[in-house]
């Protein structure tokens, strides 16, 4: 199991910022979160957001497919590695995580767990594209967590409906390592 200070850094802080909009930006480069996972933007933006988290010494990781004009190809993740100042990235697909490693990345697969075939995928996901950690999704499945960090042998993040202290709670008790959030007031306080 790799060590989770990519992540989590050299403290214990176990909830990470989820960000989608500008707002959200806004308010992860005050909050304590040491650690933020961009959710959207376009390559018009990307270089200035990252250069901002990367001032405040967040760990940044981009979720690629949810970014606009930037393609999860070697040429696209090439480029993201060397302009954003990225510790890693996210992504559902295990060629994207690969070509993360080779760039010096840090590599989070997301995986859905709707039944049991989609935990399969994510399983295979999982042995194909050797990720450092998996994001689980929906994160408030006690159940999920306790299979996903038996099964996927790798510190498992719980994400999705996060929506209460309670929540966060629960997924930690069930095994997660960390969880996130785009919820501001569950973020930790600067």
């Amino acid at each position: 199991m790799p060590a989770a200070a990519g992540v989590f850094g050299g403290g214990v802080q176990r909830v990470i910022a989820a960000v989608r909009e500008d707002a959200d930006l806004e308010a992860a480069l005050v909050c304590g979160a040491e650690t933020v996972f961009l959710l959207s933007g376009d390559l018009r933006s990307l270089e200035s957001q990252c250069a901002r988290l990367h001032e405040r010494g967040k760990r940044t990781f981009l979720h690629f497919d949810l970014v606009n004009g930037l393609k999860g190809d070697l040429a696209g993740i090439t480029y993201a590695a060397e302009h954003f100042h990225l510790t890693g990235i996210i992504s559902t697909k295990a060629p994207c995580l690969k070509i993360a490693h080779d760039c010096g990345l840090q590599a989070i697969l997301r995986v859905f767990v709707l039944d049991s075939s989609a935990f399969r995928t994510g399983l295979h996901h999982v042995q194909s594209g050797r990720p450092d950690y998996v994001e689980v999704l929906p994160g408030v499945s006690g159940k999920i967590i306790r299979m996903a960090t038996a099964e996927f042998q790798l510190p498992i993040i719980a994400g999705g409906l996060i929506q209460s202290r309670e929540d966060v709670a629960d997924a930690l008790a069930a095994g997660a390592a960390a969880v996130s959030t785009s919820r501001h007031e569950l973020w930790p306080k600067a």
